[in-house]
């Protein structure tokens, strides 16, 4: 539970420095970035990731230099959707998600929960810890990812994940 507290701080500074008014966390299992009930369904490998759409930008972050090879923390841009990753020069294929930002329907594919759908649709998928939350303001997160939807007049406008990474 220490570690979970630990997550859901950092969670906390990485929203708050975004701007994002300080949220209330419901901790959901098994809420994950990629894959599972709530994750992003993206490409297995990575070096797919760039094909999805066209990539309005890319900025380098930070790069790590580990024995023997580079990680890589980037921010790829497409429009309506911003992804944080984590390149590894000697396994180009594994990818690693440090966050996602999803504001258009144009990437509904790759969400659980689609971008102009009401939002009872997100509070059905996250179950109990949602059933009294109307206007999906908090962050709903698992041991190590948390996910937090944006409403408007009842409806899914925006979907952002901010997973663990290291």
């Amino acid at each position: 539970m220490h570690k979970l507290k630990q997550i859901l701080a950092a969670l906390a500074a990485t929203l708050a420095c975004t701007g994002a008014p300080a949220q209330e966390y419901a901790y959901v299992e098994p809420v994950h970035c990629i894959g599972g009930p709530f994750g992003l369904q993206l490409p297995r490998d990575a070096r797919k990731i760039r094909s999805m759409g066209r990539l309005r930008s890319e900025a380098v972050a930070e790069v790590e230099h580990w024995d023997g090879y580079t990680a890589t923390r980037k921010t790829l841009v497409f429009d309506g959707l911003d992804l944080g990753i984590i390149e590894l020069s000697n396994d180009p294929s594994t990818l690693m998600v440090t966050h996602a930002d999803v504001s258009s329907p144009r990437w509904n594919h790759l969400l659980p929960v689609k971008i102009g759908e009401p939002a009872a649709a997100a509070r059905k998928l996250l179950g109990e810890a949602a059933k009294d939350d109307k206007d999906l303001t908090r962050v709903y997160g698992g041991d190590a990812d948390g996910v937090q939807f944006r409403t408007q007049a009842g409806l899914i406008t925006r979907v952002t994940y901010q997973c663990y990474s290291g």
